[in-house]
């Protein structure tokens, strides 16, 4: 018997004994879901039971559904931690060896555009057509409605822009600073335009809500493994924390595109 074979028979490990290890590991997931949504579901629980003095209805229905959201969140992360990561991570460090900076920037766009199809909170978007009203907010019920698709479309190509702005500082090492300040400026007129006409007015909170509901559980890791992996390679001057600004201009640029589609969609309203 060869030391290969020793290795392999050593190594070898039994149904019951990869079924307890199976077992354990999912358990301390399911564990970490729990504790995650466990303060929030008491205190929704207690809010209503003491302060609006309201029965819970459904009960069992309400109990059955974290179960399944317990169940899901954890499958979820794992997922995202042994499929979405490693492989964003991995294309990271490969793209700037063996691409050119404009197929790498194109390639960064379109990762952040699907990405954005992909977030379960942006679908919220399309949801919440129903409960506008036409006649007081006639442009914001024609975007959640009619151009739902077109402003997911626009929120998703601001989060394309932020992370070729991300990759770029990773690539040359440039400071977040420029691009705080210039897209502040940017969202600062915007923001201001849109306030003063009255037709643009309930456009202001939509498209502040789009930067906040972009940064979420696709985007957010896939992006960053994006970053650290590309930062390996050629980002020496900034490191790996350098990458989490990439978050930071994910979240500013859906707001803008999300306002300029909305001025741009006025006159059809």
């Amino acid at each position: 018997m060869n030391a290969r074979d020793i290795k392999l028979k050593k190594n070898k490990v039994g149904f019951k004994e990869a079924l307890r290890l199976i077992v354990r590991y999912s358990r301390k997931r399911i564990y970490e879901q729990i504790k995650a949504i466990s303060f929030i579901t008491i205190y929704l629980f207690l809010f209503q039971v003491l302060i609006l003095r309201l029965p819970v209805l459904e009960g069992g229905l309400i109990a059955l559904g974290l179960v399944f959201t317990v169940i899901g969140l954890a499958i979820f992360m794992e997922g995202l931690m042994l499929g979405i990561m490693p492989l964003g991570e991995r294309v990271g460090v490969k793209l700037p060896q063996k691409s050119k900076l404009p197929t790498i920037l194109l390639f960064a766009f379109i990762l952040g555009l699907l990405s954005t199809f992909a977030e379960p909170s942006v679908n919220i978007l399309k949801t919440i057509g129903g409960s506008t009203v036409a006649w007081k907010a006639p442009l914001l019920f024609m975007l959640l409605n009619a151009r739902a698709q077109l402003l997911v479309s626009a929120v998703g190509i601001g989060v394309g822009f932020a992370v070729v702005m991300g990759l770029l500082r990773v690539i040359y090492g440039w400071s977040l600073k420029p691009f705080i300040y210039s897209l502040i400026s940017i969202l600062s007129l915007l923001t201001l335009y849109v306030y003063l006409d009255p037709n643009l007015q309930y456009l202001l909170g939509l498209a502040w809500d789009s930067g906040a509901i972009t940064t979420g559980v696709v985007t957010v890791p896939l992006v960053i493994a994006l970053g650290i992996g590309a930062s390996q390679v050629t980002g020496k001057r900034i490191g790996d924390y350098g990458v989490f600004g990439i978050i930071t201009l994910a979240g500013l640029t859906p707001v803008i595109a999300v306002l300029i589609f909305g001025i741009m969609q006025l006159p059809n309203a």
